[in-house]
């Protein structure tokens, strides 16, 4: 099982790599971006299309980053309050126990 992910990645990535170099073969056009307060020297679309791809998908990540931190904090306090309800809910009971006899 281990080596059919190993070669479905190894598929996937190599890919990837081919559909990236033929995207920039294809796409050579000098462009220059204009991004009101910062103007770039011309480069290939490619090269602007797969930065400005590459930077996207590392704000998802990024971003992915914090709602994972954010839930797992939620769920640490989740689990401290429940650890304590329970030892409440024991003590409860022992006491319970013992003032009924």
């Amino acid at each position: 099982m281990a080596l059919l992910r190993v070669l479905l990645s190894l598929l996937v990535i190599g890919t990837a790599v081919v559909l990236g170099a033929l995207f920039t073969l294809q796409n050579t056009d000098p462009v220059a971006l204009d991004l009101l307060v910062v103007q770039f020297s011309e480069r290939a679309v490619a090269l602007w299309l797969l930065l400005f791809f590459a930077a996207g998908c590392v704000m998802g990540l990024l971003g992915g980053l914090l709602v994972t931190l954010r839930l797992r904090a939620g769920n640490v306090r989740l689990r401290r309050q429940h650890k304590k309800l329970e030892l409440e809910v024991d003590r409860l009971r022992r006491f319970g126990i013992s003032e009924s006899d």
